[in-house]
């Protein structure tokens, strides 16, 4: 959440510009398990450098190799980065009744509306293509 530290709120409770839909959730869901990765990594690596900060070296050799563990660890936390949640519109599917549907589906920088016969444009494909796997990979009869 924009200004508070470590709290997050996803999905249908949040007062978002976002549709209440189950794309805008699963775009969500990944992005907080990218994100509880990162915060886990940035903590790991925290600890790691924290460590070796807290060593002693003996050697001047000892002392150039922990030199560079450390800028290592530092160098892979500053690509720690948690980055706000971008959503992603990949269309819009709705049945409107009598095999029919409509799609708004993005392309080319704008959208494209589409209105088919569900039966004719969504499911024949579909079935021919199923058909055709079918016969390939059985020896038995074809449904028809």
């Amino acid at each position: 959440m924009k200004g508070a530290d470590g709290i997050y709120a996803l999905g249908d409770c949040t007062a978002t510009s976002y549709a209440p839909t189950a794309q805008v959730a699963s775009q969500q869901g990944a992005y907080l398990a990218r994100m509880f990765n990162l915060v886990g990594k940035g903590d790991h690596l925290r600890r790691d450098l924290k460590a070796l900060e807290q060593k002693k070296p003996e050697t001047e050799e000892e002392k150039q190799a922990l030199a560079a563990q450390i800028a290592e660890l530092q160098k892979q936390l500053s690509k720690v980065k948690l980055r706000p949640f971008d959503y992603s519109h990949q269309g819009s599917l709705a049945y409107i009744g009598s095999d029919k549907a409509i799609a708004d589906l993005p392309f080319m920088n704008g959208n494209v509306s589409l209105r088919a016969r569900v039966c004719e444009s969504v499911l024949t494909p579909s079935t021919s293509l199923l058909r055709a796997v079918l016969r390939r990979s059985s020896s038995g009869a074809v449904p028809t």
